[in-house]
C-alpha cells in the first residue's frame, strides 16, 4: 500500500480522522502520516490537536501506510465502543 491507495481504502471502510502528509493543520484526534527527508513518520493528536504518544518512524512507505490504516481502524473502533458505552450509560440511568 501507498500513499495514493490511502484515499481509497479510508473512503471504503468508512474511517475518518485521516491527515495525510499534512494536507491541513492538524486537528484533535487525528492519525498523522508524514514523510520529512527520506523517511516517514505516523502519529496520533490529542483532544488539543497535540502529538500523543508514540512516533513510529519508518524507512519504508508501505510499512508506514500499512500502520497508518491500522491506527484509523484502531481509532473508529475505539469511537464505537465509547458511544456503545455512552448508551448503556443512559440506559441504565433511566432504569
Amino acid at each position: 500500500m501507498l500513499i495514493k491507495d490511502l484515499e481509497n481504502v479510508i473512503k471504503e471502510e468508512n474511517l475518518d480522522g485521516a491527515n495525510i502528509c499534512n494536507a491541513m493543520s492538524l486537528k484533535p484526534y487525528e492519525v498523522v502520516i508524514t514523510q520529512e527527508d527520506d523517511k516517514w513518520k505516523v502519529y496520533n493528536t490529542d483532544e488539543r490537536a497535540s502529538l500523543i504518544g508514540v512516533v513510529s518512524r519508518f524507512d519504508s512507505e508501505t510499512e508506514a501506510c500499512e500502520d497508518f490504516i491500522k491506527k484509523l481502524r484502531l481509532r473508529k473502533r475505539h469511537f464505537e465502543l465509547e458511544k456503545i458505552l455512552r448508551e448503556r450509560r443512559l440506559e441504565n440511568k433511566e432504569k
